[in-house]
């Protein structure tokens, strides 16, 4: 089998955390070696008497 194959067909595992000042994201393997990660910074706003953060700004992070 080759390399690529191999690394298609294991296991890989997305963690993905929506904190309050930035959405952050990591794959793992099997073994929990990390393969990728990102972040994406973002802050709330003040809409209709609450503090939300909007669904496009999830989407474009």
């Amino acid at each position: 089998m080759s390399q690529f194959n191999e690394k298609q067909n294991a296991k890989q595992f997305l963690g993905i955390e929506f904190g309050s000042t930035r959405i952050k994201a990591v794959l793992i393997d099997e073994k929990h070696t990390p393969l990728v990660s990102g972040s994406h910074d973002w802050e709330n706003r003040y809409e209709n008497e609450i503090w939300t953060y909007g669904l496009e700004d999830i989407w474009s992070g």
